[in-house]
Order: C-alpha cells, then sequence, then structure tokens
C-alpha cells in the first residue's frame, strides 16, 4: 500500500507512506551500492500479516493464472502500481512472473520517492530497484513516477502525458490507502477520478487484463462516488427484477421493501454495507464498459476480501476484476446518434451481485485457520526480510498490535 492520501485534521486515517521512517538494528551493505544499510523498523498496517493474504491468494494467483490462460506467455507483464519505496507487490508478482520467464515492466506513482521526501523514500526505492533489475526480474522500461495517482486526470500534467505514452496493462492495481472519495491536498480532483481515467486508458486492451481495487470504506466517507454508484445500482434495478432478486438476497432484505434496505445499507457500517459498496463498484465499472459503443467488455468480479485497519467492523476492501474485452461492435453508415447498445448488462450485473455474496473477512481467516495464519506469517516474513526489514521488531510489532495482534510462530530452518 503505497500512503497515497492523509486527511489533514483527521486524527483517524491511515498513517502516511511520507512519514519518517525509523531505523535501528544490525547495520548491512547493500548489495547493489556497497554501502552501509540499516534494517526497517516503522510498520504501516500493510506490514500486517492480513494484507499478505491478499498478495498471496489475489494479486499473486490471479496474475498468474491470467498469464497461464494466454496462449503464449509474453515476454513481459505490463502493470500498472502505487507501489511505495519497497516494492512489495512487484516483489510478490516477480515469485510467479519469474518461474514463467515473464519479466515485470511496471509503471506507476509514488508521491513519497519524491527526494526532498523526509523518509528518503526515493533512496529506498532506488535500492529496492536496483535489486529487482540486477535479478533480471523487471523490464528496462519500469518506472515509477514521483506524481500522485490523483494527476492523471489532468490532461496537462506530466502524469497523465506519461501513462498516455504506455500501452494498455495486463493487471491495474490501486492499493490505495485511503478512500475513493479523498481529494489530495492542492488538488481538485479524488482517487476514484483518477480510476476513472484509468479505465479510459485501457479501454484499447484486446486481451483480458485484471484490475485489483483496495480502499478504505465507511459510509461517512463515502463521498461523491456514492452517486455513480448508487446510480448504476438505480438503473439495473429499472431494467431487471431478477438483479432486484439478487441485490436483496445479497443484503439479506425483504425485495419489497429494497429502497428503504438500501439506504440503510448506505449508512450502517457492517457486512451489508461492505457487500453493497461491492456491487456499487461492480455495477460502476459494468455500465462503463458496456457503454462503450464501439469497444465494450465485459467485468467479473473474481474475489472480494475485507479486513480491518481502525475500525471494529471491516474497513478496507480488497476487490479484484477481470475485464475481458467483448467482440467490437460494427454499426451501419448513417446509424448516428440512434446506436442501440445490446442489453446484456443486468445479467452480468446478477453474476456479480451474487459473486458479492462470498465477501470474505479475512481477519477471521487469520484468526481461525492455522494454514491461513501460517502461510501469511510465513510469506509476510520473507517479503519484508527481502526488503530489509527487522524481522524481529516486526514480530514484536503483531505480536502487541493494538488492534490485531497476531501469535508468530515462524517455522524452523
Amino acid at each position: 500500500m503505497t500512503g497515497q492520501s492523509t486527511n489533514d485534521g483527521d486524527t483517524d486515517v491511515l498513517p502516511a507512506e511520507d512519514e519518517a521512517y525509523a531505523y535501528a538494528g544490525e547495520r548491512l551493505t547493500d548489495p547493489v551500492f556497497d554501502t552501509p544499510v540499516l534494517r526497517k523498523t516503522s510498520f504501516k498496517p500493510w506490514h500486517h500479516p492480513v494484507k499478505q493474504i491478499v498478495r498471496d491468494r489475489q494479486w499473486a494467483h490471479l496474475t498468474k493464472k491470467l498469464l497461464e490462460e494466454r496462449q503464449s506467455l509474453p515476454e513481459k507483464l505490463r502493470y500498472f502500481t502505487l507501489p511505495g519505496p519497497d516494492l512489495l507487490d512487484v516483489r510478490v508478482l516477480a515469485k510467479v512472473c519469474s518461474p514463467l520467464n515473464v519479466k515485470i515492466e511496471y509503471f506507476g506513482f509514488d508521491a513519497g520517492s519524491e527526494p526532498d521526501m523526509p523518509d528518503h523514500g526515493s533512496s529506498l526505492h532506488l535500492t529496492a530497484e536496483s535489486a529487482l533489475r540486477q535479478s533480471g526480474t523487471i523490464s528496462d522500461r519500469a518506472l515509477i513516477r514521483p506524481d500522485r495517482l490523483e494527476d492523471i486526470v489532468d490532461a496537462k500534467s506530466q502524469a497523465f502525458r506519461d501513462l498516455s505514452e504506455r500501452e494498455t496493462f495486463d493487471v491495474v492495481n490501486i492499493d490505495a490507502c485511503d478512500n475513493l472519495a479523498y481529494i489530495p491536498t492542492g488538488r481538485s480532483t479524488n482517487t476514484f477520478d483518477a480510476m476513472h481515467a484509468l479505465l479510459k486508458h485501457q479501454c484499447r486492451s484486446t486481451n483480458p487484463w485484471l484490475l485489483f481495487l483496495t480502499t478504505r470504506v465507511q459510509p461517512e466517507l463515502l463521498g461523491s462516488p456514492h452517486n455513480q454508484m448508487s446510480s448504476a445500482i438505480s438503473a439495473n434495478l429499472k431494467l431487471s427484477t431478477d438483479f432486484g432478486a439478487a441485490l436483496a438476497e445479497c443484503i439479506e432484505a425483504d425485495i419489497k421493501t429494497l429502497g428503504t434496505a438500501l439506504a440503510a445499507a448506505w449508512v450502517n457500517h457492517d457486512s451489508r454495507f461492505l457487500k453493497l459498496y461491492t456491487v456499487g463498484i461492480a455495477k460502476f465499472l459494468l455500465q462503463f464498459f458496456h457503454n462503450q459503443a464501439s469497444l465494450p467488455a465485459n467485468v467479473t468480479l473474481a474475489s472480494c476480501y475485507s479486513y480491518r485497519v481502525y475500525k471494529d467492523e471491516p474497513d478496507m476492501l480488497a476487490l479484484a476484476f477481470r475485464i475481458t474485452p467483448d467482440a467490437p461492435r460494427y454499426f451501419d453508415a448513417g446509424t448516428g446518434g440512434a446506436v442501440i447498445i445490446p442489453d446484456l448488462e443486468p445479467q452480468r450485473a446478477i453474476h456479480a451481485t451474487k459473486q458479492a455474496v462470498k465477501l470474505q473477512d479475512l481477519d477471521m481467516h487469520l484468526r481461525d485457520d492455522q494454514a491461513i495464519r501460517t502461510a501469511a506469517i510465513q510469506g509476510s516474513k520473507e517479503l519484508l526480510q527481502e526488503a530489509n526489514f527487522d524481522i524481529a521488531e516486526w514480530i514484536k510489532w503483531v505480536t502487541t498490535h493494538e488492534k490485531r495482534p497476531v501469535e508468530i510462530v515462524l517455522a524452523q530452518a
């Protein structure tokens, strides 16, 4: 997770990546620059083992599946990312891509990588990237820009121009620390607007691709994206009674009072809210791609997870969507503004709604499933060790975590 956002004056927000890292412990030597490096001892929410479940079971698993479904393996995986200085997501995907001889050509943004940032994000990122280059894991065109994701909305910005020069991506990973309505200081657009801009960029894709979206969700943080999500849901309710029945089942409501139940679900932070939010995002994506007159695409909700960061109820969603381009539509000459788009979306919306019912509480799995817990702990330990974190300090942090303490028993070497 990148620390893309902070809310000035709000004490109940995810820690920003641009807070100073603390260093302590054994002095090491960086293998690339042959300079002294100290193990990192400052930890963020995305260093908790619960996030490793997302990395392994969603990002890595679905990416591997996407590659293996191709008729022939590509030489590179084109990957959009908001990585943070340690490139943890790239490291995880490398474990999938390297055995397939597929290099990762990533492109993305990390505002914390600016040279004047107090956390030395730039040097940390350079060290992580250099190690990956030396190992042959990433392509020569891999690039992280010191901009904010939200800058791509502005057609006059350097971020927009840099994105425009890139091909479409095989995987788009919007791993946002804050909510989709968040507007960074000095900007006028939010994270949801930036996601919309990425969708426009991806319309040219001719192959199936993946969209990973991790975002903070609370009723009081819905903001303007809520209007577009609820509008997309309402449009389908008018078209299909079957969609209404599926949605009612999803949020455990009576179809006869669905309108009242929807209004209540949007303001009460519980599992029904999380499922409705998931359906809202899926519906927005379906509507966007279905409405592309000549380049439509199908959207499938591949997996949906929730977990806790600061609230008693899960306040983070990790959603994975597979976008598959449909056959191009062709229209006769003279059709003009009379284009009629085939009405396929309600059926696809029903499928997404049924998938949302399967929303998994990762904190519960981490607590109750020993196999999942062991894999998440071991995976986190190995990943953070590669990124030069102090594992002894990490164990202390996890086992004494204020919200989600986890007992750590590492496998013996």
